[in-house]
């Protein structure tokens, strides 16, 4: 589960806070692209209720896409969408007025009173909010809670009333948006094929930018001369992009002489960390999903304990050490971490909030 919601919840309150509208109003995303391809056949729906499919993300290696696709769906009165996650990337499906949204975000993370140390996600994102699969366009609260996380997949809902109806994710607001526009039930829509294969097209777009961003980001990383004929090795911590992002270490290898320092640089848009396991079995975990006894749906508890940084690394440190920078990223203390390696081994990296994306790497110390 990526954390980089902590900051877009933030700034989402902040561009909310002005509007006076009975639903949320967001903007368009700023960097949404066109299709590479047309839909090589367009046709259209058939008369009677349809049932139509959005991607809600795509997770492919290190590579998350964190948009719903297609942006735009056109439907008619009677008409269903299935929203689909492909990954394991958590999501919501939220349609909401301004006074709840605001209220959810001002208490994104409560204490888990069942382990000390963890937070929980806010339930009102967590949960469902209401039972049925219905939506009449009543202007207030509808959340799918997560899905996507092992568990729940896909999340199903019948428009009923006409109107357009923005929506969003709640983990990744500022960026996963999406319009739902609701016609009569004789208007002329996409069919559920076209609708899909512009989704698809939607999807090889974003994934060929995040690769883009990924190979630019490894050109920036450039090492530079430290003091007394060193060498300080920059690598980066992870890559957000506006489509989503690449959950991977910029230059994730590396072969360095005793005395060189590495700098652990985060972009400051997403939450990361560094954990060395050194001669534990296995690395803390840095999140656990927990499924409601109630039957409300899933959340995520966030360890706060088992990643802390340990302050300061501690002296003449080798490769059975643990150590950990803590949790890196907007509103943290620390978006960089330096480590300067004065004993030869082999020292095993990972983040732990990105383990599924295989998120790790290695240096060598010669």
């Amino acid at each position: 589960m990526t954390c980089a919601a902590f900051v877009a919840a933030a700034t989402l309150l902040a561009a909310c806070a002005g509007s006076s509208e009975k639903n949320a109003t967001v903007e368009p995303p700023t960097a949404q692209l066109s299709p590479t391809a047309s839909p090589l056949n367009v046709t259209f729906a058939a008369p009677g209720p349809a049932a139509f499919s959005v991607l809600s993300g795509y997770t492919t290696g290190a590579i998350d896409i964190e948009r719903f696709m297609p942006y735009d769906i056109h439907v008619r009165e009677g008409d269903s969408i299935e929203w689909t996650s492909h990954g394991i990337e958590g999501h919501t499906v939220t349609f909401s007025d301004q006074a709840t949204l605001r209220r959810i975000m001002s208490s994104y993370l409560v204490p888990d009173t069942e382990v000390p140390g963890q937070q929980l996600f806010n339930p009102d994102l967590a949960y469902r909010s209401r039972t049925g699969d219905t939506f009449a366009g009543d202007g207030t609260y509808f959340n799918s809670g997560f899905f996507g996380v092992p568990v729940e997949q896909k999340y199903r809902l019948t428009f009923t009333k006409r109107g357009v109806y923005e929506y969003l994710c709640l983990v990744h607001p500022l960026w996963m948006r999406g319009t739902v526009s609701v016609d009569a039930p004789d208007a002329k829509v996409e069919s559920p094929e076209t609708v899909a294969e512009r989704g698809r097209a939607e999807l090889a777009t974003y994934m060929e930018e995040e690769k883009r961003a990924l190979a630019n980001a490894t050109a920036e990383r450039r090492d530079v001369p430290g003091p007394e004929g060193t060498t300080l090795h920059r690598v980066g911590v992870g890559v957000v992009t506006p489509y989503g992002q690449v959950a991977a270490f910029v230059k994730p290898t590396l072969t360095i002489k005793s005395g060189d320092t590495v700098i652990f640089e985060n972009d400051e848009r997403n939450f990361h960390n560094v954990v060395f396991k050194g001669d534990r079995k296995e690395l803390p975990p840095g999140y656990s999903v927990r499924i409601d006894p109630e039957g409300r749906g899933l959340n995520v508890a966030l360890d706060q304990q088992s990643a802390a940084a340990v302050e300061p690394p501690p002296a003449g440190f080798d490769d059975q050490t643990f150590m950990s920078s803590g949790t890196m990223g907007p509103t943290m203390p620390r978006s960089t971490w330096r480590l300067t390696f004065d004993k030869p081994g082999t020292y095993q990296f990972a983040c732990t909030l990105h383990t599924f994306a295989g998120m790790a790497g290695v240096i060598t110390v010669e």
